[in-house]
């Protein structure tokens, strides 16, 4: 065992190490610590979970301590008595640093983790050393009327062949559900409390984003599907932040390109 640690050192390789978080509320935030090096939170899309990240996990841990969560409800995470939030989501990312005793970190969030980043910079900027955000809103009017109904009455049948693919969405999300739970009896309800959030936050404004002075990487597939011009206005609000648009990418660049998404991400870390 001393040899095979000894191993492990020397080339730099460091297993990954659960923990969990208790917050006030009684949630227990799942989350797994990564490699050694400048703190990087790593904060997945909405009703998936940090293995949705491996890649970039596994990337980024040789030259960082990477701290990726489950958030709150999602993934290994329980469920609470409140209704998610990214405010609550946001708080319990400070919660797991203070846990940590890592006083100041770097954020890379995709989709809601990208919004969760935001707040969690706009509300603790103290506390965020960069920011990296793909496929994020600041405001959720960005998405279409038509679309913010539909969510306020979302309605889930896992008889339904297209509600269970597992190539479209919400049937993606079910085997992340699972990761902390036995079955799907709750499902519909969790992805309805989702769907509410969605339509109604963030509500975040361009005066909002012009206090945040954290350096900020603000990264946008160019066949997303909210306007590209939304991201510019994020841009262009946000008081030191850079634009990438990723050509030929979706909101899942992480998955689809991820040797480019990590050049960019790396070269922006390393400035």
């Amino acid at each position: 065992m001393i040899k095979y640690c000894l191993i492990i050192i020397i080339l730099g390789v460091y297993p990954a190490l659960a923990d969990t978080f208790i917050t006030a509320d009684g949630v227990s935030i799942d989350y797994e610590v990564k490699g050694e090096g400048a703190p990087l939170v790593m904060l997945h899309s909405g009703m998936m979970s940090r293995d949705d990240m491996r890649i970039q996990i596994d990337y980024f841990s040789k030259n960082h301590q990477v701290i990726a969560i489950d958030a709150r409800e999602q993934g290994r995470s329980s469920s609470s008595a409140l209704n998610i939030s990214y405010s609550l989501m946001s708080g319990d990312v400070i919660g797991v640093l203070d846990q940590l005793n890592i006083k100041k970190a770097s954020i890379f969030g995709q989709s809601d983790g990208g919004v969760t980043a935001l707040l969690t910079a706009h509300n603790h900027p103290n506390r965020v050393e960069k920011l990296i955000i793909h496929g994020a809103v600041y405001n959720y009017k960005a998405y279409p009327e038509e679309q913010r109904e539909m969510w306020k009455n979302y309605t889930w049948d896992q008889n339904k062949p297209e509600d269970v693919d597992p190539d479209g969405f919400p049937g993606m999300s079910i085997s992340s559900y699972l990761l902390g739970r036995s079955d799907l009896s709750n499902f519909e309800s969790h992805l309805q409390e989702m769907a509410m959030m969605w339509a109604t936050s963030p509500n975040l404004t361009a005066e909002d984003l012009a206090k945040i002075e954290v350096p900020t990487l603000v990264i946008v597939g160019d066949h997303y599907d909210i306007s590209i011009s939304h991201t510019v206005e994020m841009h262009e609000a946000l008081a030191n932040s850079e634009l990438f648009i990723a050509p030929g990418a979706t909101h899942y660049i992480h998955r689809e390109k991820p040797d480019l998404l990590h050049k960019v991400m790396e070269n922006f870390l390393k400035q």
